[in-house]
């Protein structure tokens, strides 16, 4: 029940980084493995130095993926889980738990944190970003609360976006197809005081879905986003941005749904003597959902950050950082679902350090922690150790230990179905939930041909959310459930020839539930596959033509989830000149459609599709 109504809230339908300006493509697998990450440690390193499960999307990826939104988008990495549900809604996540309100993922665009504190969970529909101003996206998956605070238990989406040098001159990419249709505008330019600011718009329309009875879902989906930033010169150190976003949903009787948002975000970094650097970060973020009949909510959020980086000794480095995080949550109830108060302030405060300490010219081991100060349990302890061993310049063995949290939400607390809660009520005494996790990975590039990655992961889960029995006939919200999941991660890419490249990446992963009392029952586990896999193919034919391919499979969802489906995608692409790309991309063609998630009849079917796109820069 607690599932079936928090599904209304998700969808009513159904209860700092620059390599540089080059192009990743020109890149080798070995100049790959050297590009710098930041989301493991906070701070620039070496992917191949990475001690995590870490998986990059580049900039070359994202443009010969033909995906046409984020979420799509995020199906390359081999670490998460991602299923469509329907034209506007995803199920998206790592290591379980997988569903329309998964709550241990946090997902950050250039920093900004987009979770909601309604749920815990990311809204994916207001994350319209345009894909082409993305440099790159890290994708963590395991616990990396010490480092970006609760909500962080399974995973980390750090997406990150080209600085505005960057992306000078304009860009045009036009996109349609059978199922959805898209267009945007890009134009980056110079300042006399020597910044550099690009603007966008890009607007997108998803056609209807299908039922697997092969009736209309109703379920059109429309949405618009424009944005700016805005960077210094590399002394200065500072750039501004923002974003302000529609959309709208085709609800059946219901009357259409609405969502919009804007937000405004700066960043100052100031670099000292010997490797020392301080960062200063702030941001707002406004968003409204209006869905009829069921719920209408505002939402505010205010968040500032400092972090301080310094170098005590030869052989250490130390960085930690304050952050303080507030959100006004405002909603309009209708008798049939509540929050109660239907006003709340919420706030986060945190205390971050992280010290890396070389106890040998080849061992490096990173102790971190984080104390988190939250509106509902008062303050949670997030620590982690990770020992990173280089066997030599291209091989390196990891182990990771971590205590992850996550706080309550206002669905776990205030959630009330109906109103008067006679059927579901919140928990007020609802904890954190929390994870103990053990990781081993081992990372390794075999020449100039071959890289690949492994990792093996135990995960001991306490407080899971649970439906609590009471007296009186309705469920409450509760903390009566335990899990534990283990698994096996694994990817890697071969350069088989100059213009041929080959990418492989497959999870195998158990998960073990059990209730902690006998009368107590399931709060949303979701519907993870026991495996994932996926092949992929990129070939230049030429200089002017690109073919890639992928093939992937998804086992069968568990708690009767949707059956194991295979999919295959392709994209034909042509360099019509040397600003000017064509590309015909087909996806889902091995069946006419097929569902994704879901265990209901009336579940939504992913369609077979065709897109054309062109894009022009000049």
């Amino acid at each position: 029940m607690l599932l079936l109504a928090a599904l209304l809230l998700a969808s009513p339908v159904q209860y700092v980084f620059a390599t540089s300006t080059t192009e990743l493509a020109d890149l080798s697998l070995e100049e790959l493995s050297k590009i710098q990450v930041t989301s493991v440690s906070r701070k620039q390193e070496k992917l191949s130095a990475a001690a995590a499960s870490i998986f990059v999307i580049s900039a070359e990826d994202i443009r010969r993926s033909g995906a046409r939104s984020l979420p799509e988008l995020l199906r390359l990495a081999p670490n998460l889980q991602v299923a469509r549900v329907d034209a506007q809604t995803y199920a998206i996540s790592a290591r379980g738990f997988n569903s329309t309100i998964a709550n241990k993922l946090q997902v950050l665009i250039d920093g900004r944190i987009v979770y909601t504190p309604l749920f815990s969970g990311v809204f994916w529909d207001e994350q319209a970003i345009m894909l082409e101003n993305i440099e790159r996206i890290e994708v963590i998956s395991g616990p990396a609360s010490a480092s970006w605070g609760s909500n962080a238990v399974n995973g980390v989406i750090n997406i990150i976006t080209r600085r505005a040098e960057d992306t000078q001159g304009g860009l045009v990419a036009l996109q349609g197809g059978n199922s959805a249709q898209d267009a945007a505008y890009r134009h980056g330019g110079a300042l006399e005081s020597g910044r550099h600011y690009r603007v966008y718009a890009r607007t997108s329309h998803d056609n209807e879905s299908n039922t697997e009875m092969g009736e209309d879902a109703n379920d059109s989906w429309s949405s618009q986003q424009v944005g700016f930033r805005l960077d210094g010169d590399a002394d200065e150190g500072l750039s501004l941005q923002g974003d302000a976003y529609s959309g709208r949903l085709d609800n059946g009787n219901a009357g259409d749904a609405r969502i919009s948002g804007v937000n405004l975000m700066t960043r100052w970094e100031q670099p000292f003597e010997d490797d020392e650097r301080l960062t200063l970060s702030a941001y707002f973020d406004h968003r409204e959902r209006d869905f009829p009949g069921t719920y209408n909510e505002t939402l505010d959020i205010l968040n500032l950050e400092l972090q301080h980086t310094l170098q005590p000794t030869a052989r250490q480095q130390v960085i930690w950082g304050i952050g303080y995080r507030t959100a006004w949550d405002k909603l309009e109830n209708t008798p049939d679902l509540a929050f109660l108060p239907a006003d709340k302030r919420l706030t986060w405060s945190s205390l971050f350090v992280q010290d890396k300490i070389e106890l040998s010219d080849a061992v490096l081991l990173t102790l971190a922690g984080r104390l988190e100060d939250n509106s509902y349990t008062g303050v949670e302890l997030m620590p982690s150790a990770r020992l990173a061993w280089h066997i030599s310049d291209d091989r390196l063995l990891w182990a990771a230990v971590s205590r992850a949290v996550r706080t309550p939400s206002r669905l776990d607390r205030e959630f009330y179905v109906p109103a008067d809660g006679s059927m579901l009520a919140g928990g007020p005494g609802f904890r954190s939930e929390t994870l103990n996790a053990v990781e081993v990975g081992y990372r390794a590039q075999q020449g100039k041909r071959l890289n690949y990655n492994l990792t093996l992961f135990y995960h001991d889960y306490d407080d899971i959310r649970s439906l609590d029995p009471s007296s009186g006939g309705a469920f409450i919200i509760g903390n009566n459930m335990e899990a534990r999941v283990h698994g096996l991660e694994a990817w890697g890419v071969a350069q088989i020839t100059e213009s041929w490249r080959l990418n492989a990446g497959f999870t195998l992963m158990d998960r073990d539930l059990e209730f902690k009392t006998a009368d107590a029952g399931d709060g949303g586990s979701g519907e993870d596959p026991d495996y994932q896999w996926r092949i992929g193919s990129r070939f230049d034919i030429g200089s002017k033509t690109e073919l890639d391919l992928t093939l992937r499979r998804v086992g069968d969802m568990s708690n009767g989830g949707a059956p194991a489906y295979t999919a295959f995608d392709m994209r034909l692409g042509w360099r019509l000149s040397e600003g000017t790309e064509l590309s015909l991309s087909g996806y889902n063609l091995l069946d006419p459609r097929h569902p994704e998630f879901g265990s209901t009849a009336s579940r939504r079917e992913v369609d077979r599709s065709l897109l054309l796109k062109l894009v022009h820069r000049y």
